[in-house]
């Protein structure tokens, strides 16, 4: 087969399939070679049932604190090998940062305010999905006709930048070279210089936790987003057009360069799906599984925050556990398992205290502001017009502060042999409703459009829209039926939309926070101690490590028969 033929995303692809456009990705790029090697360092650690006798858990106490997919995925596995587990949930829901909101009782109409694609090679995730044998559609991340509303100016996303550069470069002072290259080449630059340069043994550090790098990934490590651009000579007009044009990359300029690579190496945008009827179904499967006492018991605690942990002179873990404002109580386990970001662990209580470089991660490792706006529309403007104009699935970008609008992807199928192309999957234009993610941002643009008050924000965000499509004025609430709103922020016990280290703090924090504490009774579980920042499948597979390292240490040291 002809490697520069787009592969078709179907529905429900197959491993074979997904393999398929994971290699055409690394083609692109020139890295087919790390194919295998992203394989393999993305899979699911082995099963827990082939590595420690089976109810070798039986009698053992584990808390597990979070209730997110880090949390529900570690005490899915534990309860094979029989352990008593407790999950201890801040909040009333399942799911952490996953989260669909439902515009209808029928849940036809959703939307994502939390974790919303997965990437062809984030095996892990696919592990479960197959498992539970959800259903997955492709997910539009980009679309050749999106939008580009920058400095004023109009254009569209198409693969050449043609549009960008009539419209959009003028608007700023580019070198006399700036201005012959597309923006998309100028944007490679850096995949170029830092990436595709490295040998493939080298490149599979940017996803693996070592407890010494090698010289290039320390010296990647030190430095932005933006110096890495500098360092490239471009521009500062360059480098800020270049942050609008690429989605999300004018908040990220200040993290770590090692964030940007990473994704970059595991190709996490380039082919994207999504849990047909939304991605909270897989964090409900691992609940209605959890809740089927057939082997080991599970014990969930809404509501319930834990502000202590501490060691007793048996070796047993103490918990210190709030209930509302004053019910507080303490309870022992042999194994706790903590898969709550370290944004919240900051606050708990902690004695005897961690490792000091564990200590300094959780009061530094940096968290990413987010925010999402979703609309519910009675109509979906976006899909009128011609077929160079309508837009069915996909995004565009503006510098208005919502900075990314994300269109619903229910309603469009890859056009075959077209990357970023996509059209009607039924009768256009579409005389249904949708839901609209009309803002998606990171960094300080989130913080601020998340700390306005709900009126201020709902303008804001209406009135960018209808400017970014030249809608008239008022045309959005004329056909707004619902709306939600949520700024990661703010969301208590989370506070943050996800990990994103700053310069230097792969090299020095990644090994550490991986590492049990209390005498090997405490495990770390979520996206923030993977190397897949953000995504579910750094959730998901810390999660499996986490049962996997528990379980070892519970057959080692015969756990159930040392009380």
């Amino acid at each position: 087969m002809n490697k520069n033929i787009v592969p078709y995303q179907r529905d429900n692809p197959t491993d074979e399939e997904r393999f398929l456009q994971l290699k055409y990705l690394l083609n692109q790029s020139g890295r087919e070679e790390d194919f295998c090697n992203i394989i393999e360092l993305l899979s699911p650690p082995k099963n827990i049932e082939t590595i420690v006798p089976k109810g070798c858990g039986n009698g053992v106490s584990v808390a597990v604190i979070g209730a997110g997919l880090s949390g529900l995925c570690t005490a899915y596995e534990l309860r094979k090998i029989g352990c008593d587990i407790t999950i201890f949930e801040a909040s009333n829901r399942i799911g952490g940062r996953v989260n669909t909101i439902y515009f209808d009782r029928e849940k036809q109409y959703f939307g994502e305010v939390g974790a919303m694609r997965i990437g062809v090679s984030h095996e892990t995730t696919w592990h479960y999905i197959n498992h539970f044998k959800l259903k997955t559609r492709p997910f539009a991340s980009k679309n050749i006709n999106g939008l580009f509303y920058i400095r004023g100016s109009y254009a569209r996303n198409d693969s050449q930048g043609k549009s960008v550069k009539e419209n959009i470069y003028p608007k700023y002072n580019l070198t006399e070279e700036e201005r012959k290259t597309p923006w998309q080449k100028l944007s490679e630059k850096i995949v170029n210089k830092y990436l595709n340069s490295l040998s493939p043994k080298i490149r599979r550090e940017f996803i693996e936790i070592k407890k010494n790098y090698s010289e290039p990934i320390k010296n990647i490590d030190s430095i932005t987003l933006r110096k890495a651009y500098e360092n490239l000579r471009l521009s500062q007009d360059a480098i800020s057009m270049i942050g609008f044009l690429s989605a999300f990359e004018e908040s990220f300029l200040n993290i770590g360069l090692t964030e940007i690579l990473q994704e970059a190496y595991t190709a996490d945008f380039g082919f994207t799906y999504y849990i047909d009827g939304g991605m909270i179904k897989l964090a409900e499967k691992f609940y209605m599984e959890l809740n089927n006492q057939n082997i080991g018991r599970v014990a969930f605690r809404f509501n319930s925050i834990v502000d202590g942990i501490y060691k007793d002179d048996r070796g047993k873990i103490i918990l210190e556990i709030r209930e509302g404002c004053k019910n507080k109580y303490f309870k022992a386990f042999d194994v706790v398992i903590c898969a709550i970001p370290f944004s919240s662990l900051r606050r708990v209580t902690v004695v005897p205290p961690f490792s000091v470089l564990k200590s300094q991660a959780i009061a530094e490792l940096n968290y990413g502001y987010a925010q999402k706006t979703l609309l519910f529309l009675k109509e979906r403007f976006w899909e009128y017009g011609g077929e160079d104009k309508r837009i069915v699935g996909g995004s565009s970008l503006t510098d208005l502060i919502p900075i990314s609008i994300f269109y619903p992807s229910d309603n469009s199928v890859p056009i075959e042999g077209v990357y970023n192309g996509w059209t009607f999957k039924g009768v256009l234009p579409s005389k249904k409703p949708g839901v609209l993610l009309a803002s998606y941002n990171w960094g300080n643009n989130a913080l601020r459009l998340g700390n306005e008050n709900c009126c201020l924000r709902l303008d804001d965000v209406v009135e960018s829209v209808e400017k970014v499509h030249k809608l008239y004025r008022g045309y959005i609430y004329r056909n707004l039926l619902s709306w939600q709103s949520i700024s990661w922020a703010n969301i208590e016990y989370i506070w943050g939309g996800g990990c994103l280290p700053f310069s230097g703090q792969k090299t020095l924090f990644s090994y550490e926070i991986t590492r049990p504490e209390m005498d090997n009774r405490v495990f770390f579980a979520g996206e923030h101690v993977s190397q897949k920042h953000v995504w579910m499948q750094g959730a998901l597979q810390s999660g499996m490590i986490a049962a996997n390292e528990a379980a070892k240490f519970i057959c080692k040291n015969n756990i159930r028969h040392s009380k």
